[in-house]
């Protein structure tokens, strides 16, 4: 019970502040960085082409998938990958729990969905009740959601946070800990 009180007084503390720091936020290519991404070490963003095999790898090894949904033609989800996904993997905090992987809603490139049946990344969308981009789905083996979904950016410096969160919350209920 204690939990869960400071948990939304968190929530609301967050919500709060968030509403009173609100301000026209910019385009994604108005965010500056001191490195430039030739700078940094390379990563890439694992594209999901087969949804069994990697429910069948977070089963076995007992980890949460962090699947990004975004399009080709969303600002936002470039930002999100430079400023949040890129750095998780290049920090390699994540590794042990996290699998992380993007869908590219808007592609056409064939995969199969979690029954291992032929589909298209816009059809797994659909399954998954994803229509707006980005999206962040916290999925278990079974491909279900294991914390709640983090649609949009609104503020990169709290979004970390609502990530770690949303992890730290599925692979609780993953591995019963709770």
């Amino acid at each position: 019970m204690a939990r869960q009180t400071v948990k939304t007084l968190t929530f609301i503390l967050l919500t709060l502040f968030t509403s009173l720091t609100v301000a026209q936020y910019p385009e994604p290519d108005e965010y500056e960085s001191e490195y430039s991404e030739s700078d940094l070490p390379y990563v890439e963003i694992k594209t999901v082409t087969n949804f069994a095999e990697l429910t069948r790898e977070a089963r076995q090894s007992r980890k949460v998938i962090l699947l990004e949904m975004s399009a080709s033609y969303c600002g936002y989800c470039k930002t999100l990958e430079e400023h949040i996904i890129k750095p998780m993997l290049r920090s390699g905090d994540y590794g042990k729990t996290v699998l992380i992987r993007k869908l590219d809603i808007d592609s056409y490139y064939p995969m199969q969905d979690l029954s291992g049946k032929k589909s298209t990344p816009s059809r797994i969308a659909n399954k998954l009740g994803v229509s707006l981009t980005p999206t962040l789905l916290f999925l278990d083996g079974n491909g279900k959601e294991v914390s709640e979904r983090i649609v949009g950016v609104n503020t990169l410096e709290l979004y970390g946070a609502y990530v770690d969160e949303a992890l730290l919350q599925g692979h609780r209920l993953i591995n019963n800990l709770d």
